[in-house]
């Protein structure tokens, strides 16, 4: 074992390369498991049925469910147009596991970084050795940890949120850490301190244009930016907020690209009501703030699991970093601990007060926190009496070896989508049973998302004859505004339908005043019109309808 001391921040030569080199390597590793697991098309395992819609409005810069996601689509347009292998759907795929990599990659940093803040005495006992593998096995714990690895092989915002959560909580520990040895040596770190700051409004601003979850990383950074010892000036402080600004100008996209009327625009928000109710989410509003205490408990105690996410060695590595993190000697550590416990506290938020039936993306600024424990796990051993120290240290090794080797085998058959084609097979098979100019009526939006892809991208210049229309767009003023410049020759109501079960109201209308015009094809029978006599007949997965028979 590697026995060189590092002894001190102050003292470590220029620029070491080993977590360079860690992190490369965490970023290959990952991404090459990715890609081993990847899902092969349009998915809508690991609760990702949304995959359909961004696939959709990232290849076209269309508009994709709120909040929009500006910064995601562009990404995903270049990615798409510039990396030409396989389907679109495989290379977005092939994009959030990008994210997820690099996501890994940088945690590395961040940890390797964050031992810099131990005090001086137990700094200086840390061999470059424990802090590398603290450091390599934080990163790919985070990348085989169960919900990290499902979100990176299917198309969703949430690995490119990841990344933001780990570049920013690494710019705030380069901050502390530059803080401290400010404050221990005296030195001037003014010029580092400005460009740290630059970083931290620019990224913080990018992450909000990718997913407003990244609000939740504010008490985090006023906290370490009053408590830190940063010794900010105000100038500083304002260049930062404008930089902060900078990107959030990627909003703009929204109503600019809306005005030109994208296959995929969703709330159609070119006028500034609709666009606030697409950036602000309102639409899934009415989600917050409805559960009971009982189910509250219930939501966090079903998915606010790090032992379940990370492994049980990882679980434990967590469990004792934390603790070490708790007996911290000095405010910066302490710093850490609040910051890792505050993303804690935004997933646990969201499980308790927001109520919908994959809340995984929300987990990741949890599991981020978990990961960085992890790593922490070996610096505990720091603390413990002298003849214990070897024998600790030697645990905190194999436990640390074990836990990514063992989130890896264990839930490799779990997250692993790389023969899954449910979602491909419904949309090619329902393509090649679709009659010319079919109508294709969808209440569930992950079979409309699906079908939505094929019809805009792999069958647009083949079956162009094709409408597939989600019926819950034409619940509202906006989407029948768009169906009636889409679909010119559709008969639709003069305003939205009210009162309950208004979406099977919507269907029984436009099949109803349509029926005849065109053939419709639905994704599931009508209560009401089979009452009335109209006949479904299952062709595929769907059904065509046919009008009652005459006497």
């Amino acid at each position: 074992m590697d026995e060189e001391k590092v002894t001190g921040p102050g003292d470590v030569p220029g620029r070491d390369r080993l977590p360079v080199t860690l992190s490369i390597w965490v970023g290959l590793i990952a991404y090459v498991v990715y890609m081993m697991t990847l899902s092969p098309g349009v998915s809508w395992a690991h609760h990702s049925e949304d995959s359909g819609d961004l696939i959709t409005a990232a290849y076209l810069l269309g508009i994709p469910h709120p909040t929009g996601y500006p910064l995601f689509c562009i990404m995903g347009w270049i990615w798409s147009h510039v990396f030409v292998i396989g389907s679109v759907a495989w290379r977005m795929n092939a994009l959030s596991a990008l994210f997820g990599a690099i996501a890994a990659a940088v945690t590395v940093r961040a940890v390797w970084s964050s031992f810099d803040l131990l005090p001086f005495d137990s700094f200086r006992i840390l061999t470059r050795f424990s802090r590398g593998l603290a450091s390599l096995a934080s990163g790919l714990v985070l990348a085989f940890a169960t919900d990290v690895w499902k979100l990176s092989v299917v198309t969703e915002v949430y690995s490119l949120n990841l990344f933001f959560i780990a570049l920013l909580s690494w710019i705030l520990i380069e901050l502390m850490v530059g803080a401290k040895s400010a404050v221990e040596s005296g030195s001037d770190w003014t010029a580092t301190r400005g460009k740290l700051l630059v970083l931290l409004g620019l990224s913080w601003g990018f992450a909000l244009t990718n997913h407003l979850t990244s609000l939740f990383l504010l008490p985090s950074i006023l906290i370490i930016l009053a408590f830190g010892q940063l010794g900010i000036t105000l100038k500083e402080f304002l260049r930062s907020i404008g930089f902060f600004i900078l990107p959030l100008l990627l909003y703009f996209y929204i109503p600019i690209r809306s005005a030109m009327n994208p296959p995929l625009d969703w709330g159609n928000p070119e006028n500034l009501t609709n666009f606030i109710w697409v950036v602000t989410g309102s639409q899934f509003k009415k989600l917050m703030f409805t559960l009971s205490p009982y189910q509250m408990l219930h939501q966090i105690m079903r998915y606010g699991q790090i032992p379940v996410e990370l492994g049980g060695p990882g679980a434990l590595a967590a469990g004792l970093g934390v603790c070490r993190l708790i007996l911290g000697k000095n405010r910066w550590v302490i710093l850490l601990l609040i910051h890792t416990m505050l993303l804690v506290g935004s997933s646990l938020f969201y499980l308790a007060s927001y109520y919908i039936w994959d809340p995984e993306g929300y987990l990741l600024p949890m599991i981020w926190a978990g990961s960085m424990w992890a790593g922490w796990s070996l610096a505990l051993m720091i603390n413990v009496p002298s003849q214990a120290v070897k024998l600790g240290r030697i645990l905190g090794v194999i436990l640390l070896i074990i836990a990514p080797i063992w989130a890896l085998v264990g839930h490799w058959d779990e997250v692993d989508l790389s023969g899954t084609r449910d979602a491909i097979r419904f949309a090619e098979e329902g393509f090649e049973s679709y009659e010319e100019n079919a109508l294709v009526l969808e209440v569930r939006y992950e079979r409309a998302f699906a079908l939505w892809y094929y019809r805009e991208i792999e069958y647009a210049d083949t079956r162009d004859d094709v409408d597939i229309i989600f019926v819950e767009h034409a619940t509202f003023d906006w989407g029948l505004d768009l169906l009636r410049r889409k679909v010119p020759d559709l008969v639709l109501p003069d305003e939205p339908l009210t009162g309950g079960e208004v979406e099977a109201a919507m269907a029984a209308w436009l099949i109803r005043n349509n029926i005849g015009r065109r053939p419709i094809y639905i994704g599931a029978t009508v209560d009401e019109l089979a009452e009335e006599g109209y006949r479904f007949e299952g062709v595929g997965l769907s059904f065509l309808v046919h009008p009652p028979e005459i006497p």
